[in-house]
C-alpha cells in the first residue's frame, strides 16, 4: 500500500474534499517513469477509495470502475484538489482530481452491500 503524501489535508468547507500535494521523493513516483515521474492512475484510483472509506465509511465489497478518465498527468510537488462524492443508494463513490489548470482524472467506483 503507498501512503498518502505528506501534505494531504481535509477541506472542512468541503465535505469529502482533500488538498494534496505530493512531494518529489515519494514512493509513488519510483519507477513511474524515470526521468518523467507522473502519479500512476492506479495510485490515484486507491488514494480515492481509501479516502473514500475514511470519509464516509464502509463502502461495501469493490464491484468495479466506471467512466475512468485520465485528462492530465500529475506531476511531483503539483497542487491538487481531491473531491469526493458518496452516493449511497447507487452504491457508488465518485472521485475528482483537480489541478491549477483544471481536471486531471476522475471516475466512478462501484460498491455492493457487504455480506
Amino acid at each position: 500500500m503507498i501512503p498518502y503524501p505528506q501534505a494531504l489535508e481535509a477541506l472542512p468547507s468541503v465535505p469529502g474534499g482533500y488538498s494534496l500535494r505530493v512531494e518529489p521523493g515519494h514512493p509513488a513516483f519510483s519507477g513511474h517513469f524515470p526521468g518523467q515521474p507522473i502519479l500512476s492512475g492506479l495510485i490515484q484510483v486507491d488514494w480515492a477509495a481509501r479516502l473514500g472509506e475514511e470519509t464516509f465509511g464502509p463502502l461495501g465489497c469493490f464491484r468495479g470502475l466506471e467512466h475512468l478518465k485520465f485528462q492530465s498527468p500529475i506531476l511531483p510537488d503539483e497542487p491538487l484538489e481531491l473531491r469526493l462524492d458518496w452516493e449511497p443508494a447507487a452504491r457508488q463513490l465518485r472521485f475528482r482530481y483537480i489541478g491549477s489548470h483544471g481536471p486531471k482524472s476522475g471516475g466512478t467506483l462501484v460498491y455492493t452491500p457487504a455480506p
